[in-house]
């Protein structure tokens, strides 16, 4: 008992810091917990609001939304042409700020062309078998203008190292989003209020960013744009559009493959049910992989410089699994229950496919921002083949799978085979990194054991009891997990 105020004014110490973290904008803690912190209160108001959601807006009604930000998803590397990820590896910021019109300019001069593209739409609806997205390819184009500036806009503040008003701008998008699709939904809209809810998010992120991004990049462009530091930037930064854009619209496509796809084997409501499957977990896995991301891109670009880019990549692995590796596992176990209660016993479906899907989901999410070191390494051609490679491997999954007409076959070939590209691509990733292959494997392994305890009992609970029950025990699994964490590996209190 002697050891308890000393354990105590640890654990008070630890708290501290923890809380002090978030002043910091040096290092990786300090920025990754502010952009994490908007994330989590975006998380929650999507969670809360799907709550919502999911009894105001029919399947079919999901589905037709999904196609259409599955396409602005797939898209919106192209649009750019990835020149905003030039933002970080100019030393200059005048020519930082010139990247910034650059990839602005693309966004809509490529979004332009798409929309003179959009007679096509009779084919797609035809090959897609909803005939309700025809009526709403036109709005993909100005979607992707949106999008992308918004987020172009939220690089050049992580540029800045602005970590304060970035968590803003995502609370206030998925604020504005999820209540401007409640009320829509209340007037009984269909694909309307969610497609509208989606833009007019975004547009609210520009107008918080809109003050500081203008004010910075005045003063970045020194005595004003000229056309010959734009066509020196493109030019010297031709990698983007020639390899990483590609790179990541294949990326893109692959992870939103089955949303354009299982219509064609199955029905309409299957690609509801795949895309509230994917949203519950993907989604908030893909913030925090974001935002991650977003900071290891200018901490990597700075330690590459120094020949120690080992140290910080092996960090960041290490971090995002054991960041991803519970919630992943937990809908392994417990997904079923978990929709249920959540969402309603008609999206109990939705669960049983998150069994499958999970594994690459959970590995996907890692290696999300690891992919900037191809960037950051300017190995862009070889993040093209490997892509290529995985797209070759999802889209077999699905053909082969749909051929049998049997969703659980086609889900179960989906996650297995999606999971072990991945896994491939992280490896390489790392290797090329320095990262050994006891340190990549290892983490898996920690950390699994960690959460084995915790699963057990998420376990139990769906076998033998209620979906309330199961997403109660979900929770405590994650609160001790968590603590276990805290615990055993200091990560409040320890850089």
């Amino acid at each position: 008992m002697a050891s308890l105020p000393g354990r105590k004014s640890d654990v008070v110490n630890a708290l501290r810091s923890f809380l002090n973290n978030f002043k910091s904008n040096t290092g990786l803690r300090g920025p990754i917990l502010k952009l994490l912190s908007g994330t989590g209160y975006a998380s929650l108001a999507g969670y809360l609001g799907m709550l919502v959601l999911v009894r105001l807006y029919p399947k079919e009604s999901w589905a037709v939304n999904d196609y259409i930000i599955s396409l602005v998803g797939v898209f919106g590397p192209l649009v750019s042409l990835r020149y905003e990820d030039a933002l970080m590896l100019a030393e200059d910021k005048r020519n930082a700020s010139h990247a910034f019109f650059l990839a602005c300019f693309s966004t809509i001069i490529i979004s332009t062309l798409l929309w003179i593209l959009l007679p096509i739409a009779e084919s797609v609806g035809a090959l897609t078998k909803i005939p309700q997205v025809t009526e709403w390819l036109w709005v993909v184009p100005v979607l992707l203008v949106i999008f992308r500036i918004s987020k172009i806009a939220e690089l050049w503040l992580i540029r800045l190292e602005d970590f304060d008003r970035v968590p803003i701008g995502q609370i206030t998008q998925m604020s504005t989003m999820v209540v401007t699709r409640i009320g829509y939904g209340l007037l009984g809209s269909g694909p309307a209020g969610l497609i509208s809810g989606y833009a007019i998010g975004w547009i609210a992120s520009i107008m918080v960013f809109g003050k500081r991004v203008g004010n910075s990049l005045a003063d970045a462009l020194g005595d004003g744009l000229s056309f010959k530091i734009l066509r020196d930037t493109a030019i010297r930064y031709r990698r983007f559009p020639a390899y990483t854009a590609p790179a990541a619209m294949i990326s893109a496509l692959g992870t939103r493959l089955p949303i354009l796809v299982l219509a064609i084997y199955f029905s309409l409501e299957t690609v509801g049910e795949y895309g509230r499957a994917v949203n519950l977990l993907f989604v908030p896995l893909s913030f925090v992989g974001v935002a991650i991301g977003q900071v290891f891109f200018v901490r990597a670009v700075q330690a590459h410089r120094h020949h120690r880019l080992y140290d910080i990549s092996a960090t960041i692995h290490e971090r995002m699994v054991m960041l991803a590796i519970l919630p992943a596992a937990v809908m392994m176990v417990g997904g079923p229950g978990i929709f249920a209660f959540l969402l309603g016993e008609d999206w109990r479906a939705s669960g049983e496919m998150i069994r499958y899907l999970a594994p690459w989901i959970f590995l996907t999410s890692v290696s999300s921002p690891l992919t900037r070191l191809f960037d950051v390494m300017e190995r862009q051609s070889l993040e093209l083949i490997l892509n290529l490679i995985i797209f070759g491997v999802l889209a077999a999954a699905l053909i082969i799978g749909g051929a049998t007409q049997s969703l659980t076959t086609t889900l179960l070939m989906l996650g297995i085979g999606g999971a072990v590209v991945r896994f491939i691509q992280l490896t390489i990733i790392l290797r090329l990194a320095d990262v050994d292959l006891a340190q990549i494997v290892w983490p898996y392994l920690r950390y699994g054991f960690f959460c084995l305890p915790w699963l057990v009992i998420v376990g139990v609970a769906s076998a033998w009891f209620s979906p309330f029950l199961t997403t109660l025990c979900s929770i405590i699994a994650g609160a001790g997990y968590l603590a276990t964490v805290i615990i055993r590996d200091n990560y409040f209190t320890d850089e």
